[in-house]
């Protein structure tokens, strides 16, 4: 006996069959018991919905011969309904529109619409992707479809509904149909798997919902093609290799690089996949998923119909990354991930741009928050700078030994400078290198001693600045020097200035002095890492 595929085995027989088209079917239903039956549909939608089986069920509703009158529910045993549903029944005609476009074909429809049925009730046309009939053809029907003979009806489907005039559509009753949501496609494949006896995990058959993106025939079709792999036990490392699925260990190892900021890890998992041949764009894809899932997880509550498509054994294993990631982390790792897939249609190393992509994510999460970012320019804004972020000099570990009461203390011993004061500026410069407004000023600096005070002579342009920071620099000494010592600060000669612009100089250096000692400004150059360049005056508006 020849084998039949699930997609025409498991065909719905009746309208409560058809998956995900309650809108649609109960609206059928209700114009067959009420009698109020049109003598045009369209029916328009995805492909793999269920247009061409509502078709067919609708024209065994029709014809039923179990009855006097067309009913809601076909009884598939009469010979009307057996025949529809084996494609021989001389009433019920079923045209592909891809072959009989043409104005001829219209007109040989329009001259047997002339013709009472052979013998059921009504005579049918079921014309499938009805968006190729040529212009002419449409024309040819016109008059036909909108005064057609009592006994004749006409079902026509498309997947294409924006190419078929207004002037047909006008014409019909119009049903539109939706793609299948995955939980209701994983709950059809689980009925399809008990009806044929095989033993599939909850979570192998959301993957395969997930990948037929909403059609139930892809759906069915893949699930046919894992039974030829698999057998009646399917694992799930089976379904991954077959369909070229990404293993969602894989996916959990990325989400948990990014969020520990591991760039090597991302690197390795690039890796991995190269090594398995997997497709770098469905790679890409099945991540943004992952990461929606995350985000799903974070924002809904525990009983909201978004989860519906993870089971309880996924959730459990996404939720510690819900609770890492923030809404903003995840909503700048989405836009990266949309923005890979884009390139990818036109990369030249897919390899690379999806390592590119990988490493910026890694990256976004070592940004500053935007709210701490906004806080602290409203408070630049304000004029209030936030205390300055200087490291103090870490206290020496206590002894193994505890002092007894009555001992007598050990006379301080001083520590003394023993390096150069060259060393010493070098020192100094390294420690303010996370704090701009401080490191600028010992750019081209020079320190000395003169006795036990050190003098660090600044370019005149950084005097003020640095003089605004002297307790910072008092605090940087005694760190990198071991004991506190006092620091003069000087503006170095310079010569050569024209006699005619020293004033000018001299004021535009005052005015940029003055602007530097702002709080806000010294807080805006360690905020962005920036230097001031030029002071100029603003002009009212």
């Amino acid at each position: 006996m020849a084998y039949t595929v699930l997609a025409r085995k498991w065909r719905p027989r009746t309208f409560d069959e058809v998956v995900g088209q309650t809108t649609v079917t109960r609206t059928l239903k209700n114009a067959l018991a009420s009698g109020r039956i049109g003598h045009a549909f369209l029916l328009s939608g995805p492909r793999g919905v269920g247009k061409t089986t509502t078709a067919r069920v609708l024209a065994k509703a029709l014809n039923c011969a179990k009855g006097d009158s067309p009913r809601p529910d076909p009884c598939g045993e009469c010979a009307s309904c057996q025949e529809i549903a084996a494609g021989t029944s001389l009433d019920v005609q079923e045209i592909d529109g891809a072959t009989h476009n043409g104005v001829e074909q219209v007109r040989e429809l329009r001259e047997s619409a002339r013709y009472n049925p052979a013998r059921d009730r009504f005579k049918i046309w079921i014309i499938d992707e009805v968006h190729m009939l040529s212009t002419g053809a449409f024309n040819a029907l016109l008059k036909t479809l909108e005064e057609p003979p009592p006994r004749v009806k006409f079902v026509f489907a498309t997947t294409e509904y924006h190419k078929i005039p207004d002037t047909i559509v006008s014409r019909c009753q119009q049903y539109d149909f939706r793609l299948i949501p995955a939980r209701e496609l994983q709950a059809h494949l689980r009925e399809v798997a008990k009806g044929e006896q095989v033993q599939v995990s909850d979570e192998t058959l959301g993957r395969i919902a997930g990948a037929a993106e909403g059609s139930v025939r892809d759906a069915l079709s893949l699930f046919d093609q894992v039974l030829s792999f698999s057998g009646q036990e399917v694992r799930d490392e089976d379904v991954s290799a077959l369909l070229g699925l990404i293993d969602r260990e894989l996916l959990l190892a990325v989400s948990r690089a990014v969020a520990s900021g591991d760039s090597l890890a991302v690197l390795e998992a690039v890796e991995r996949l190269a090594d398995h041949g997997v497709d770098y764009r469905n790679f890409v894809r099945e991540l943004l998923l992952h990461f929606r899932e995350i985000l799903l997880l974070k924002l809904a509550p525990a009983g909201s119909a978004l989860l519906a498509a993870l089971t309880p054994e996924e959730r459990e294993r996404v939720r510690p990354l819900s609770d890492t990631f923030s809404e903003e982390d995840l909503l700048r790792v989405v836009e990266v991930l949309t923005g890979a897939d884009t390139e990818l249609r036109l990369a030249q190393d897919a390899r690379v741009t999806v390592e590119l992509a990988l490493l910026k994510l890694v990256q976004l999460r070592r940004l500053m928050p935007f709210a701490e970012l906004v806080d602290r320019v409203e408070k630049m804004a304000g004029g209030v700078a936030p205390a300055p972020a200087i490291a103090r000099a870490t206290p020496p570990p206590a002894t193994a030994a505890a002092p007894s009461a009555n001992a007598v203390p050990a006379p301080a011993l001083e520590p003394t400078l023993t390096a150069p004061a060259e060393n010493l500026l070098g020192a100094l410069a390294a420690q303010a290198q996370a704090r701009p407004s401080l490191a600028q000023p010992l750019k081209g600096a020079q320190l000395r001693e003169e006795g036990d005070a050190l003098v660090l002579e600044v370019q005149p342009d950084f005097f003020r600045l640095a003089e605004t920071h002297l307790d910072e620099y008092l605090d940087l000494v005694r760190k990198v020097s071991g004991r506190a010592r006092k620091v003069r600060i000087v503006a170095a000669e310079t010569a050569g200035a024209a006699a005619a612009d020293a004033p000018k100089e001299d004021e535009r250096r005052r005015a940029r002095d003055e602007a530097v000692g702002e709080p806000a400004v010294q807080e805006a150059l360690d905020l962005f890492g920036g230097r001031v360049v030029d002071v100029r005056e603003s002009k009212p508006s």
